[in-house]
């Protein structure tokens, strides 16, 4: 019969090894923010060509951002509910969570900045936007227990 345990809500049919696996199994530390980083980077540099050529946002960088966006949320449900798994003692953990609902105001922020001014300039703010998103993204994955 497969009730669950009282102690971790794992199936009792389950030996140590696969209930540790089980617990130690995270996306906060496998390729979700990997994916975050590479796409954050990317819209940084897709931004970049846009101040280059002196072009101001349009609704395809809007709709990457979107995406930036969506993949930043997912990042953050998935670290509260795999939160309670880990060591995060101290402060930890309000960096932790933090860091990510920074992230999901840095986009945000930039597009409005950028929108609002319609330069060269407010465009340039938006690409620091996204590398400061990168920058966030490395720091969820420093502060996250490995």
């Amino acid at each position: 019969m497969l009730s669950g345990s009282p102690v971790d809500g794992l199936p009792r049919c389950c030996d140590g090894s696969v209930r540790t696996a089980l617990r130690q199994s995270t996306l906060v530390d496998g390729p979700l923010p990997l994916v975050l980083l590479v796409a954050s980077l990317l819209f940084a540099a897709v931004v970049l060509v846009y101040v280059v050529l002196d072009r101001t946002p349009d609704w395809g960088l809007l709709g990457f951002a979107a995406v930036v966006e969506a993949l930043t949320l997912v990042l953050l449900v998935v670290a509260a509910v795999q939160v309670g798994g880990v060591d995060l003692s101290g402060g930890r953990l309000v960096t932790l969570f933090g860091y990510l609902v920074a992230g999901l105001v840095l986009l945000p922020l930039g597009f409005v900045w950028s929108l609002a001014e319609r330069s060269r300039g407010a465009t340039a703010v938006l690409m620091v936007a996204g590398l400061a998103q990168a920058f966030v993204v490395v720091r969820v994955m420093q502060v996250w227990p490995s």
